[in-house]
């Protein structure tokens, strides 16, 4: 009986482990994908203050996704703020979005756990981009 229930322990406890290390990933998934889905609302605004204020909630998610993953998205994502600041002057275009998506790409190459997640959102909002 009295193993019986340190099995069960034992059980519970790695399925909260390993539950939790899912929600920890899925969370990144979201966020990435936040961020994506402001930048892809900034490339389709119909003014430079529309696409100043997406880029602005786009930072707000980037800076998020710092702090969740506990890496610099900045630093990862080779020209990021170079990009956004031509997208805030609301003349984006779709090679400034592929630019993203190239230098998204190339960060999850070298990058692990909720990080690559963070990323793998990134890309699937991008990729939805109009």
């Amino acid at each position: 009986m009295r193993s019986r229930l340190v099995a069960l322990t034992a059980s519970a406890v790695i399925a909260v482990f390993a539950l939790g290390g899912c929600s920890t990933q899925a969370r990144a998934e979201r966020k990435g994908k936040d961020a994506g889905q402001e930048i892809c609302k900034a490339k389709s605004a119909n003014s430079a203050d529309e696409a100043q204020r997406h880029i602005n909630r786009a930072n707000d998610k980037i800076n998020d996704l710092n702090r969740f993953t506990g890496r610099d998205v900045r630093e990862d994502v080779r020209d990021l703020d170079n990009n956004l600041n031509q997208m805030a002057r609301g003349n984006a275009t779709e090679q400034d979005v592929n630019k993203i998506v190239r230098s998204v790409e190339d960060a999850r190459a070298s990058a692990k756990g909720n990080t690559v997640a963070a990323y793998d959102g990134m890309l699937e909002a991008l990729a939805n981009c109009d």
